[in-house]
């Protein structure tokens, strides 16, 4: 995970970890404070399809694909007593819009 607040070109890192049902765990640091907490999905875009293959004679394949992205939130309490609340477009990578407790504005972009 990256994010660049929109009044500088600083770049700091975090972490995403996914628990594979829609949710997990973020966590940043931003200048000497550690920010942490949940994302969940806030809206699923996601839809699911039968992708079918034939092969050679007249055998098939078939396999169910997701498509689509969700929209996330993500709350995060930093140590500094302050917080970080993210809104973020998805799936396996994506990106979006953060804002701490002072209103500074970041752009993250993420992948796991």
């Amino acid at each position: 995970m990256q994010l660049m607040p929109r009044d500088s070109g600083k770049i700091y890192t975090g972490q995403v970890k996914s628990n594979g049902t829609g949710s997990g765990t973020v966590s940043v640091s931003l200048d000497g404070r550690t920010c942490a907490g949940n994302f969940v999905t806030a809206v699923s875009g996601d839809s699911f399809g039968l992708l079918q293959t034939f092969g050679t004679r007249g055998a098939t394949t078939s396999t169910l694909q997701s498509f689509g992205s969700s929209q996330y939130k993500a709350l995060l309490s930093c140590s500094d007593g302050s917080g970080l609340r993210c809104d973020v477009i998805g799936s396996e990578s994506g990106g979006g819009v953060c804002v701490d407790s002072r209103n500074r504005v970041y752009d993250m972009m993420y992948s796991y």
